[in-house]
Formats: structure tokens, C-alpha cells, sequence
């Protein structure tokens, strides 16, 4: 893991975060007025060995009601009658779209799944969609809309070419006019029957999307021997059924037509990707995915300081994380991975060599206690993969996180026969998830608020935390957050942390089991990428409405605690703690 923070300050520079990729966000009514003195009225919604042979809370207070009460999240229903699954909000980062978007169905077929959808426009005058749908400069004209399977943890990411996403090819929304919209995604498995579609804007997600199997392949792409490969464009672009919308035309409000579906330019390629669970213990953190895992333990508790001798409570410790590794590392994938980490304090050299030191008894422990059924590697990297930063205000904090042994191994995959595995479905319940959530209407009752103010601008903000829910294996931390004034928001204002979980815009944010003490993280997209940000199940971007007295809806995904938690505690960076958040 690369030196990668994101500090505290609310204001990121747009520089920085143009070059984010991550679709998503939520939906939310907006304020209106000064200090939005009234609620507004509900709108719908080194050094290697290897082994031989083998709140910061500032100015926080309680509710208030001399402040504006939460904007509504009033949304039309969505029962698995075929109702529609529809919400309204802004839509895009820069000049967002007002506008009704009602997800459809994604369609199975043998070399493609197709995610069917319309977008009324509910501005004024015409708008060119511009990157309404989709979160960086380099998105414009695309739909970059995720499909995450929550109980499967994948995620999958539309087909793209040398020009962008495959799908409708959009212009001009005219006011009141349905758009019938298509994006093209890599095949889901058989046994998928629902996704959660992330929506670049306030609209956020759409869970409970259903998937249903095609009659053909839709003759738009021809089929891939690899899943994670090129696809070969043909002739037929395939797409809605509705009239198109041709140059020049001004459909009526009321009317439904389609977008042109844009013919594959040179080489296609899919990209679906596993969902990483983050979770942090005094002793460890935990990311994990289906495919691997790494376990970081805080050389604090194993050793003494600046010394690679094991303490007793360490051996305990590592007992627990062997029994573990045993029961999840594949020891046909090998190696069990094991990294030596230190602060930034001391030379290089030595840095180096005492993590190495200290990997080395790490892995001498986990042999006697797993065998040789393993092969095994140790790695001193010294200071040079920090995951938090050090010389801030939370300085100890983040020598002490920095200064850890990771353990790291391919997880076994399960081995099913066509017996076992035939009338079972991937959206039941797993040994580490539960169901995907249904399409939610309403985000509830608010359940708490803050409010903050950022120094030295005098800037306010006023959070809104509602219920949080389960999808399939992940928890959704769902909240508004009001602009109090005096002025505009900045563009790219985030929550994000010190800690090196760049890329995701609540990375600050956490929830808490209170039973427990486990600190539950965002769910991060993919491996860690050591050159860049890293994309996570959150917006992918923070401020859609920036004008005071508006106010933008905020989600991220956390991985579920168990299954008999009902309330956690929500800590929400600059805006302090929450206890008793309703887990429903």
C-alpha cells in the first residue's frame, strides 16, 4: 500500500478529485433560503527472505430546531409487482441535472447484460447531459453506473471502448420527456436475481434492481472465451425498443423515445472486480474479499518497542490468526505474504531491517502453528508504505497504525458440483451475508443532527443521520448533509480521512459496533491501487448542491456486523459520534 491520505479539511482541490472514477450518491430534496428556515416540501423521489524450500468534532451540537429540518426523501414505492423503482435528485458534480430516473430491469443474454432505465429531465430549459451521470471530466457524454451484487460482493463495471461506456449515446433532455437508456455490462452469473445500481448523483443506489435471463444475445457483442477480457464488436448495436430521439427533434413532455445506441469503436473491455470488506479491531484490520485477504496486526501488541521479539499476548494473538489463515488461505495459491512495517522515525536501514526482523518471527510463528502444508515470505518494507500520515494532530495515532505486520493469502474458492450447487441462488442468504435489500422509498425519519463549522471560514454544515439498512452482506450508512451558509460550498468538498483510504469521499466516516468495539470501514472496489485513488460503494462525489440552504444525501457501504446487531454507533469524522443509530 502506496503513501496515500486524504486530510481532514473539508475542501478537496478539484484538481485532485476530477480524476475520480467512482459512480454513485443519493437522493435528497433541497433547501431553499438563507439559513432554510422551514423544511421543503417533499419532492418524490527491502529486503525479501523467503522461506528455503518451502471528530475530530468541531462545534458540535445537538438536534436544533432554530435550524432547517432534513430535506425529504420522499420516493415512489417499488413492490416486486413491477412497480417502478424510481427517485428523483441531481445528477452529475459540476451543473447537476435535476431530473426523475425510474431503473428498469437488467437483462441476461449470452455475451452481455443490459441495464435498462429512463431519465425525464426536470429542468426548464433543454440540458445536455453533459456528465450527469458520471463523477470526473473524463466521463462526460458516459453512464457510469456500478452494478454491485451485495451478496456475491463483485462489482461490475459497464463495457467500455476507446471512447467510453457502451450504451445509449445521449444528447439534449428536453423538460419532461421519459429517455429510454441502455448500458452494457459483462454477463452476470446465472443465479444473480438482483442487483444495486450506484448512481453518479443524489439519487444514490438502487437497490433490489431485478435481473432477469434474455432470449438471445441481443446480437450487439460477440461472445469472449474470458470473462475479464476484449470483446469483439459486430454490427447490430441492439438497444431500447422506444422511437429515437433524431438530431434536431424536440419530443413532447409526456412522450417516450431512446437514445441511439453507439456502435463499439475498436477493442471493448469488461472490468468486474471483487468488493473488499475493511474492518479494525485494537488489534488488526481486516480487508477482505472473496478472492483474498490481508491482515495487518499492530506490532504494538506484538512486540516491544524497537525490538523483534514476540510478547506473550502476541503469541495468543497470532494463535487466533492461524486458526484463521487455516481455515481461509488456499495452500495451492501460495504464498502466505507476510510484511514487515515501521513508522517514519529512524534511517531507512534500519527501518528496513527491523521490519524484516519482525516479519521473520511473524512467519516462524504462523509455520510451527500451520506447517508445512504452506510456503510462506517474508518482506521488511520499513517506512515506506505508511497508511496514515505522520507530523499531524493525531501523530501517535498514526506512527501506531503505520507500525504493523501484514499477512496476506489467496482465500480458498468454494468447490461445488452441479448437484450442490443446482435450485440455488446467488441473492439467498451466505455464511457472511444476507439478502439484498428491496428498492427503499424512503430513507425514514431522521434519527439525529449536528451541526459543524470549518475554520477559519466560518462555514457550517448540518448533518442528517437516518436509519441505516443490510444489503446482502454490507450495511448502508445513509445521511444528509445541509449547507447552513454563508456561502457556497467548494468544489469537491469530501469527508475523507487521514488514513489511506483515498478515493472514497466518507473514507472519514465509519460505523462502530458497540458490543464488539470493531470499526466497520467503506467497502473498497478492487485491490488497493498503490498509484492512485482507490474507488469505494459511496457517491463519488460529495457536493452536488453547493448553494446555501441546499443540502446533498450521502451514503457509503460498510461491511454488515452480525446479524443480531440492531443499532450501531455512527462516527461521522468532523460531525462527532453517534450512538443508537437504527440498524433496520
Amino acid at each position: 500500500m502506496a503513501y496515500r491520505w486524504r486530510s481532514r479539511d473539508l475542501t478537496v482541490p478539484v484538481t485532485m478529485v476530477a480524476v475520480l472514477t467512482v459512480s454513485g450518491c443519493g437522493v435528497l430534496g433541497v433547501l431553499r433560503g438563507p439559513e432554510a428556515a422551514s423544511p421543503a416540501p417533499p419532492r418524490p423521489s527491502a529486503t525479501s527472505a523467503e522461506e528455503p524450500t518451502e471528530d475530530a468534532a468541531g462545534e458540535s451540537t445537538a438536534a436544533s430546531t432554530e435550524e432547517s429540518t432534513a430535506p425529504s426523501t420522499a420516493l415512489s414505492t417499488a413492490p416486486s409487482t413491477g412497480a417502478s423503482l424510481a427517485k428523483e435528485g441531481w445528477f452529475g458534480p459540476t451543473g447537476p441535472l435535476h431530473a426523475r430516473v425510474e431503473m428498469g430491469e437488467v437483462e441476461r443474454l449470452a455475451d452481455r447484460s443490459v441495464l435498462r432505465f429512463t431519465v425525464t429531465s426536470l429542468e426548464d430549459q433543454p440540458r445536455h447531459t453533459g456528465n450527469a451521470f458520471g463523477t470526473a471530466a473524463g466521463d462526460f457524454g458516459s453512464y457510469r453506473i456500478p452494478l454491485v451484487d451485495p451478496v456475491g460482493g463483485k462489482v461490475y463495471h459497464p463495457l467500455t471502448d476507446q471512447v467510453g461506456t457502451l450504451g445509449s449515446k445521449p444528447g439534449y433532455y428536453e423538460p419532461g420527456v421519459r429517455y429510454e437508456t441502455v448500458v452494457y455490462y459483462p454477463p452476470l452469473p446465472a443465479g444473480v436475481r438482483t442487483v444495486t445500481a450506484i448512481t453518479a448523483g443524489t439519487a444514490g443506489e438502487f437497490t433490489g434492481v431485478p435481473v432477469v435471463d434474455g432470449t438471445g444475445s441481443g446480437g450487439a457483442l460477440s461472445p469472449t472465451a474470458d470473462p475479464g477480457g476484449p470483446l469483439s464488436p459486430t454490427a447490430d448495436p441492439g438497444g431500447p425498443l422506444s422511437p429515437q430521439a433524431g438530431p434536431g427533434s424536440t419530443p413532447q413532455p409526456g412522450s417516450t423515445v431512446s437514445w441511439p445506441v453507439r456502435e463499439p469503436a475498436g477493442q471493448i473491455t469488461s472490468s468486474v472486480q471483487d468488493l473488499y470488506g475493511i474492518t479494525e479491531s485494537p488489534e488488526k484490520t481486516t480487508v477482505a474479499s472473496g478472492g483474498d485477504e490481508t491482515v495487518g496486526l499492530r506490532t504494538d501488541v506484538l512486540f516491544a518497542f524497537d525490538s523483534d521479539r514476540l510478547t506473550a499476548r502476541a503469541r495468543a494473538v497470532l494463535d487466533d490468526v492461524a486458526e484463521e489463515t487455516r481455515e481461509k488461505a488456499d495452500p495451492d495459491r501460495p504464498p502466505i505474504l507476510i510484511e514487515g512495517h515501521t513508522d517514519g522515525k529512524g534511517t531507512h536501514a534500519y527501518n528496513v531491517a527491523l521490519s524484516l526482523r519482525r516479519a521473520e518471527a511473524v512467519r516462524k510463528e504462523l509455520r510451527a502453528r500451520l506447517g508445512g502444508a504452506y510456503r510462506y515470505r517474508a518482506t521488511g518494507k520499513g517506512e515506506t508504505e505508511p497508511v496514515a500520515r505522520e507530523g499531524g494532530p493525531d501523530d501517535e495515532e498514526a506512527r501506531a497504525r503505520n507500525r504493523r505486520v501484514e499477512i496476506s493469502y489467496r482465500v480458498k474458492q468454494p468447490t461445488e458440483t452441479a448437484s450442490e450447487t443446482e435450485g440455488t441462488r446467488a441473492d439467498e442468504p451466505t455464511t457472511g451475508g444476507g439478502r439484498p435489500a428491496p428498492f427503499h422509498a424512503d430513507d425514514g425519519e431522521t434519527v439525529a443532527s449536528r451541526t459543524t463549522t470549518k475554520k477559519p471560514t466560518g462555514q457550517r454544515l448540518r448533518i442528517d443521520v437516518k436509519p441505516f439498512y443490510r444489503d446482502g452482506a454490507y450495511l448502508v450508512a445513509v445521511f444528509d448533509i445541509v449547507n447552513l451558509g454563508p456561502g457556497n460550498l467548494g468544489a469537491g468538498t469530501g469527508y475523507g480521512g487521514d488514513i489511506a483510504y483515498i478515493g472514497g469521499w466518507y473514507t472519514g466516516f465509519s460505523v462502530v459496533d458497540p458490543a464488539s468495539h470493531t470499526v466497520y470501514r467503506a467497502v473498497r472496489m478492487g485491490p488497493d491501487d498503490p498509484r492512485g485513488p482507490d474507488d469505494y460503494v459511496d457517491p463519488g462525489w460529495a457536493t452536488f448542491n453547493v448553494e446555501p440552504g441546499t443540502g446533498n444525501r450521502g451514503f457509503f457501504y460498510v461491511p454488515a456486523p452480525p446479524p443480531g446487531v440492531t443499532s450501531v454507533t455512527f462516527d461521522a469524522g468532523p460531525f462527532g459520534r453517534f450512538d443508537d443509530v437504527p440498524v433496520r
